[in-house]
């Protein structure tokens, strides 16, 4: 059992230096130590928006008063885990510090994907790690972008085999066209991303490809060697032909899985601007690993920025600034159960991956074990000693996850300056009463609001396994490509 804590998720485009060491004064701050401190829970806006008005969604999903999109019954249960994240009356982890005996209490996170922003922060932290240092060896790297049209997003959402179809066409086209400029595989990582800057229903495919392909040669002793070979950018011809040739193979996948019919699809195809979009215009050169790290997170960043919310609990109103460039301008100002029909259809399916690998980085790729050899002898790190490290020593993961987020090691004893250590797991309720009683913490589960009068029953019924998204509904307006920072 692993406990998780992490701090309100900052913004990306931010400095995290002032989420740690919160409540110490300016001059204090100069001499002494970043702390970790743990979030406050009870202050985050949206636990308050799922506690205020978490029943009367749930009854406006099970009978619906007019045709809007709306996720599944199944988000119900996802956010009333997503309120006990970081909860301590639902269980904590007791570390003491060997030196002084200081306690710290850490509680259980809820690893809700695409609903947690500090779960999801966490799930980025480890992505990011593991990529640079077990995946990306030192070489070029370009962001691809692949956007489809609006009418297609419906289906796309609607069957979730959909979405991992397109990444591989995507995959497929960019391996083909670097192949044939040089023999051997491109290092691939996919991001499935299901959101738009501004809090839309957007799915869309963000990938990571070397500037190049991997391949082995003999190297001493007859030993292989793998070796990187640079290939230029594709020129507007050849990559109008790899856009042509993703948007065909596009729309013939997605009429296999019955979502267009044969005219429509033609008509798509006869098309000259039919709303594809294609963006390789992100490069990383292959001595900026920070550049590299910081695309990473912008790829598996959380869907929701704490730091654009703001909620008036009283207006029971919900205020979000999208990003800049979600082609969205102004203030977002929408009711709280707005906000949730919004925020529950961007949590991804169930037992489906958002995170693909493909060429020189796939599962059975014969180039994987080399690329991870080489990336352990450019960081200087030994790949066996770590994932046996990190298998004995699993209890401590979000540690290092905070560490590589906010440079600072929670696990740090602020007065010896020693590592804490895990003495117990505490989930029984009277020791957990009388423990946070005694350090003055809170001991009442957190309480939803009753809802109000049930709203009238319309002919739409309760919602099915395939009313993620109504095709006559539109939400999915996020067009822009990310940022070239």
């Amino acid at each position: 059992m692993c406990a998780t804590v992490s701090p309100a998720v900052p913004d990306y485009t931010r400095n995290h230096a002032h989420h740690v060491g919160a409540g110490v004064c300016r001059d204090s701050r100069r001499h002494e130590k970043p702390a970790y401190r743990a979030r406050e829970t009870g202050l985050n806006p949206l636990s308050r928006i799922v506690l205020d008005n978490l029943p009367e969604f749930g009854q406006w999903l099970r009978f619906p008063s007019d045709t809007r999109p709306r996720p599944h019954l199944s988000v119900i249960n996802a956010f009333e885990k997503f309120v006990e994240c970081g909860v301590m009356r639902y269980g904590v982890v007791r570390y003491r510090c060997p030196g002084c005996g200081g306690d710290m209490l850490v509680a259980f996170s809820c690893k809700r994907r695409g609903l947690c922003p500090n779960c999801d922060a966490k799930r980025s932290a480890i992505i990011t790690g593991a990529a640079m240092d077990r995946l990306l060896p030192l070489a070029p790297y370009r962001q691809w972008v692949l956007v489809v049209p609006k009418r297609l997003r419906y289906f796309i959402n609607r069957s979730p085999a959909l979405a991992g179809k397109v990444s591989k066409i995507l995959a497929r086209e960019i391996n083909r066209y670097l192949v044939n400029k040089a023999p051997g595989a491109p290092a691939q990582l996919h991001f499935i991303q299901r959101f738009g800057g501004a809090l839309n229903l957007h799915v869309h495919v963000h990938a990571i490809v070397s500037d190049g392909v991997f391949s082995l040669k003999p190297g001493f002793m007859g030993r292989p060697e793998l070796v990187f070979t640079p290939v230029p950018m594709p020129t507007e011809e050849e990559f109008s032909r790899i856009a042509e040739a993703i948007r065909r193979k596009v729309i013939r996948q997605i009429r296999r899985y019955g979502g267009l019919p044969p005219e429509a699809a033609e008509n798509l195809l006869s098309w000259k601007n039919p709303g594809f979009s294609l963006h390789n215009g992100v490069g990383i050169r292959d001595w900026d690993r920070d550049a590299l790290e910081r695309l990473l997170g912008y790829c598996s960043r959380p869907a929701i920025s704490l730091a654009r919310l703001v909620y008036a609990a009283k207006a029971n109103m919900v205020v979000y600034r999208p990003e800049p460039n979600s082609g969205r301008r102004g203030l977002i100002t929408m009711t709280a159960l707005e906000f949730l029909r919004r925020w529950g259809l961007l949590m991804p399916p169930p037992h489906k991956n958002l995170i693909h690998y493909y060429g020189a980085l796939a599962p059975k790729s014969p180039l994987r074990p080399y690329l991870v050899a080489k990336v352990g002898r450019e960081t200087g790190k030994s790949y066996i000693k770590e994932k046996v490290r990190d298998l004995s020593n699993s209890a401590k993961s979000w540690a290092a996850c905070l560490a590589r987020v906010f440079e600072v090691f929670p696990l740090t004893c602020p007065k010896c300056n020693l590592e804490m250590k895990p003495v117990a797991v505490i989930m029984n309720d009277k020791e957990l009463i009388r423990l946070l009683s005694h350090l003055g913490l809170a001991t009442d589960f957190p309480v939803f609001k009753p809802a109000k009068a049930l709203p009238a029953i319309n002919e739409c019924g309760p919602p099915d396994e395939n009313c993620q998204l109504d095709p006559r509904e539109d939400l999915c307006e996020d067009n822009s490509q990310p940022a070239d920072d």
